[in-house]
């Protein structure tokens, strides 16, 4: 399509420059390509409607932890169009979350596993950071499960000057499956409990008890919340059919798998972190990718958990048994 703008442009300017001074050339040169951005903007607005005219109709039935998505209820269909479509308008972000989706799968759903909890939840942590570990919201809400500091105090995250495990992959997951159980266990429902960790279980409480009703989609809630479960649906159904809407990417197109190891390390004195990705044979850069609740370049002493790729435990294990002062507790 930038072809197709190049070659309007170039006839319009070579149809009135052919015999122009110099000066008005190079002024006429620079409109042109002004406007050569201006029909590419054109052209992407009229891809972008035409590809909007294309997307596929929503499925029709639909649920989320085994609870149907009343699609034939007006608002509840409206609800989920809204973020159905936006999603399909942005196929370069779906694009990315389905590879990151192969990234971080293995990690989460073996935690999910492991708690005997409801696959579903895994859609939960992309809505609220499209997986990036990194994430940091306008509210100071942290990494891939988007932890405020005091709640990821409650729920057993070790959060310091040093260390802020919001930000560790394994932990914040162990942390969010954990509350996320405690919230189910007291609503009774996974979409109360998906409520509860958006809108605060205390509002949550307040709507049920002022709206006698135990129904999410009966209850009117904060704006945020209500689109959330419905962000949430969305997700899963496009992750979950993501050549169906437009984005075809293979399993070996996914983002490199974060297959890592747990260690509990005892540290004698205070220690540079550069230590650790040595005795890791990484480069610091890596390190600290497999390391993100790490916030510091010298850590206190003390006890941490570190997190190293798998093929590399054996040489973290010769190394750090012959670098003074780091002593290896546990493995796992």
């Amino acid at each position: 399509m930038r072809y197709v703008a190049i070659s309007i442009a170039a006839i319009l300017f070579f149809a009135t420059n052919l015999f122009a001074e110099p000066d008005t050339v190079q002024k006429r040169v620079l409109s042109q390509e002004k406007r050569i951005s201006e029909l590419e903007k054109e052209v992407s607005n009229l891809k972008r409607e035409l590809d909007c005219l294309k997307m596929a109709p929503i499925p029709d039935r639909l649920s989320l932890c085994d609870k149907t998505i009343p699609l034939s209820n007006e608002d509840a269909r409206e609800d989920f169009e809204r973020e159905f479509y936006q999603f399909l308008e942005n196929k370069g972000l779906l694009t990315i979350l389905v590879k990151r989706y192969g990234k971080f799968l293995s990690v989460v759903s073996d935690e999910i596993d492991r708690m005997r909890m409801h696959p579903d939840l895994i859609y939960l942590a992309i809505a609220e950071s499209y997986l990036n570990p990194r994430a940091v919201s306008k509210a100071n809400a942290g990494g891939m499960w988007q932890f405020i500091r005091d709640t990821g105090k409650r729920e057993g995250l070790n959060i310091t000057d040093h260390v802020d495990e919001r930000y560790s992959v394994k932990r914040s997951t162990q942390s969010a499956l954990s509350y996320l159980k405690k919230l189910h266990s007291e609503f009774g429902d996974w979409l109360l409990a998906m409520a509860a960790y958006n809108a605060g279980e205390g509002r949550l409480r307040e709507a049920i008890s002022n709206q006698n009703t135990r129904d999410f989609f009966d209850l009117f809630l904060p704006e945020e919340t209500e689109r959330y479960i419905f962000r949430i649906a969305a997700i899963k159904e496009i992750l979950s059919n993501p050549r169906k809407y437009g984005v075809p990417i293979e399993k070996r197109d996914y983002y490199r798998p974060f297959a890592v190891l747990e260690f509990t390390i005892e540290m004698e004195r205070e220690t540079h972190t550069s230590v650790l990705a040595q005795a890791m044979d990484l480069p610091y850069r890596i390190f600290r990718e497999y390391n993100l609740h790490i916030r510091k370049y010298k850590l206190p002493r003390g006890v941490y958990h570190i997190y190293i790729p798998i093929e590399k435990r054996e040489p973290f294990l010769k190394r750090i048994k012959s670098t003074p002062g780091i002593y290896v507790q546990k493995e796992g």
